[in-house]
């Protein structure tokens, strides 16, 4: 019998409006001491691993997953709570944690302007390697943009579309077109975009006073909400797409989804392998993205997601990942009248 349905945890997401702060008290939460944090399986016997987790419709998986569930709800999102913050918040339930959130720098003395939903998330190469933080709403892509700039970031990850079914996932928060928009006191010019199948790369060029400086923009374009990319390899070769371009030193990278937990969350699990497997011959899915869910709340939303970030391992381990040359379907460094 399964904890809950495969289709994730959109239930769960929802049923805890207080925030995750709000679970101190939780009667069903397990106690970190009673939870093997690591669990470490040898690449060698992956596969083996993989296909005992996923027998009897993924039931191992089901329960490991479920284990993950409280982790880091204990912790306190005070300043995400303030009632001049809460408007910002894209979800009422998806607040960061008070001692991993990114700040902005204070434009006055007012409570709240150093507030944007956002958290330092660890990466293979350094514990504040990405800023991951919620869709903009339109509200508060000015704020976007003071992270983006504050913290010196070169490169934006984007893994949602800002429409889906019909529902609005995220403000599109950079120009349709070559003319400069500003979002407070920050002009943004887009330089180019080249398209592929499952992605699109731009060039930004982002100015605050007499400084400029370049951005990318890596948007993944065809990962359902709550679901997984199809095939799973598509995910190895975006974040493989992504790396050929943003080195190890480079740093902090911004990443966001919708509510910036799930694809997010997914994005930065199977980069951190990418690297892990290089130097070592092991790895620790469960305790990576138990870490994680420290660092951001929700982070791989659903069980289908925590399923994903092992196909994907699988399939490069098994080398079957596409190594075809990625097709440059259009690229137009003024892109007249193409609007995204």
């Amino acid at each position: 019998m399964k904890h809950h349905h495969r289709g994730g945890m959109l239930a769960g997401v929802v049923g805890v409006v207080g925030g995750p702060g709000s679970g101190k008290d939780d009667a069903v939460s397990l106690p970190d001491s009673v939870i093997v944090t690591t669990r470490p399986v040898p690449l060698k016997d992956f596969a083996e691993h993989y296909r005992i987790m996923a027998a009897d419709s993924d039931f191992r998986f089901s329960e490991e997953y479920e284990e993950l569930k409280h982790i880091g709800r204990d912790q306190a999102c005070t300043a995400a709570d303030l009632p001049v913050n809460r408007p910002k918040n894209r979800f009422t339930n998806i607040l960061p944690y008070d001692h991993s959130r990114f700040k902005l720098q204070p434009t006055d003395d007012e409570d709240g302007t150093d507030y944007i939903n956002a958290n330092y998330v660890s990466g293979y190469n350094s514990p504040r390697e990405f800023i991951v933080t919620q869709g903009p709403l339109h509200s508060t892509r000015d704020d976007f943009w003071r992270a983006c700039w504050e913290s010196g970031s070169r490169a934006i990850v984007m893994l949602t579309r800002c429409i889906e079914k019909g529902r609005e996932k995220c403000d599109h928060y950079w120009p349709y077109d070559t003319q400069p928009a500003y979002y407070g006191d920050i002009q943004v010019i887009v330089l180019n975009e080249s398209q592929y199948p499952d992605w699109t790369i731009r060039e930004f060029k982002v100015t605050r006073g007499d400084s400029s400086r370049m951005m990318r923009h890596y948007h993944f374009t065809t990962w359902p909400d709550f679901g997984v990319p199809e095939p799973p390899q598509t995910l190895v070769r975006f974040v493989r797409a992504f790396r050929e371009r943003v080195g190890p030193e480079q740093k902090p990278i911004v990443v966001h989804c919708s509510a910036g937990v799930g694809r997010s969350g997914t994005f930065i699990a199977l980069d951190r392998l990418l690297f892990h497997i290089k130097k070592e011959d092991y790895v620790d899915i469960f305790g990576m993205v138990y870490e994680m869910r420290k660092e951001r709340v929700w982070m791989v939303q659903t069980e289908q997601q925590y399923i994903c970030i092992h196909q994907c391992l699988l399939a490069v381990l098994e080398g079957r990942e596409n190594v075809m040359p990625l097709r440059e379907i259009h690229q137009n460094e003024a892109f007249e009248g193409l609007f995204v």
